[in-house]
């Protein structure tokens, strides 16, 4: 049985990744700097698997067409596969993976991405594409919610 990691290992885990993800980034948080560093990260990702393109792994909220398929293995992590053919928001949807991805439902669910608001994207972004990196990780949490639910019913 795997064990339930607490509260505390789950947000220190959560501030490693968010501070590694910081580092991505420039000092400065000139808006185009931010802009060509998340274009950068969609390009990290791999192509979208024609199987995932349907219309139920679709994230609704989006400016962009983006693809979300999840996965949870025999340890309880959570797996996501997901990309978008705008760079944008394959970035945005890296950023949230880089934080997220094999990581186990209780962290996904209460650490919410704190780099929004520290890169400043909520002001830099267009409303529609921060409408959408908020889309993503609600699908996130909800695919997270579901696979919790699950493994918990099932113990």
């Amino acid at each position: 049985m795997t064990k339930i990691p607490s509260y505390t290992e789950l947000t220190y885990l959560y501030e490693q990744k968010h501070e590694a993800l910081l580092k991505n980034f420039p000092a400065s948080t000139d808006p185009k700097q931010v802009y060509e560093t998340i274009i950068e990260l969609g390009r990290t990702l791999p192509p979208i698997p024609d199987s995932i393109k349907t219309a139920e792994n679709l994230v609704s909220g989006c400016q962009s067409e983006v693809y979300l398929s999840t996965r949870i293995n025999e340890d309880g992590k959570i797996f996501y596969e997901i990309g978008s053919e705008a760079l944008i928001s394959s970035g945005l949807a890296a950023l949230l993976l880089l934080i997220y991805q094999g990581e186990v439902a209780e962290l996904i669910l209460l650490c919410p991405p704190r780099f929004i608001s520290e890169l400043g994207l909520a002001k830099s972004l267009s409303p529609g594409r921060a409408g959408g990196l908020a889309s993503i990780y609600a699908r996130m949490k909800q695919e997270a919610t579901k696979l919790y639910l699950q493994k918990n019913a099932n113990p």
